[in-house]
């Protein structure tokens, strides 16, 4: 469960960094299955298949039942979803590292799935260092999300991706004005980053030798079409927080 501190942080920020939350035996027991499936090791990296296709953790990342009570906790049992994810960034030493200039919201045509998204979380199965294809954010640009879909409601759908000023801005119009500069989620495996579903994200390229291996769970609320219906202008309405 978060404490008040936490979930002020998460308010203020739109994301909270966890340190160890995952279990080292459950991280271990991942990492197991995660080259078994691949029927390689993190050292043989000349095995290392382009893409991995089928993998699911046992237990999925979203069941774990700490990362379930925070949920409930902050959705007050109105949010489902959970599943894993699972997102690879092999190693890219022949490109050149840079900062991301933009990212996206997920939750919308073309992003997977189409649903106002509450909260997302990330952890990592092997350390991930600066410049080792990090999910990577914008602090608080949840709020800019917000102030962009009250003005217009109509383009929650997704339909800001038709206006002129997506021509000239892309996924910038939810990034741009963000009171910090992107960071990198660089943490150990174990650590969780808990992110609010308008927080503005992407993946980073990854220059270094380790794969960067992410599992990822993202949960709606249970009335995803009442919700998008309006916008309310206290942004935690449909939270318990």
């Amino acid at each position: 469960m978060l404490d008040q501190d936490q979930i002020n942080a998460f308010k203020d920020q739109g994301h909270l960094i966890l340190p160890g939350f995952v279990e080292a035996d459950m991280v271990r027991q991942w990492q197991e299955q995660f080259w078994q499936h691949l029927d390689c090791s993190i050292d043989e990296p000349d095995k290392w298949p382009d893409r991995v296709e089928g993998f699911q953790p046992d237990p999925v990342f979203g069941d774990l039942p700490e990362l379930q009570g925070i949920v409930k906790q902050v959705g007050g049992g109105h949010f489902s979803g959970g599943g894993c994810g699972v997102l690879v960034r092999w190693p890219q030493k022949q490109e050149q590292w840079s900062m991301p200039e933009s990212g996206h919201l997920d939750g919308y045509p073309g992003e997977g799935c189409q649903a106002v998204l509450m909260i997302g979380a990330t952890t990592y199965l092997h350390d991930v260092e600066s410049q080792g294809g990090a999910y990577t954010y914008w602090p608080a640009s949840h709020h800019i999300a917000h102030r962009y879909f009250r003005e217009h409601p109509h383009q929650i759908e997704g339909t800001f991706r038709e206006t002129s000023e997506w021509e000239e801005r892309g996924w910038g119009i939810f990034s741009d004005d963000s009171p910090e500069p992107p960071r990198e989620f660089v943490a150990k495996a174990g650590d969780v980053i808990l992110w609010h579903g308008w927080l503005c994200h992407t993946g980073s390229t990854n220059v270094r030798p380790s794969p960067r291996v992410g599992f990822f769970s993202r949960w709606i609320h249970e009335d995803d079409a009442g919700v998008r219906k309006a916008i309310p202008e206290d942004p935690w309405h449909h939270w318990a927080i």
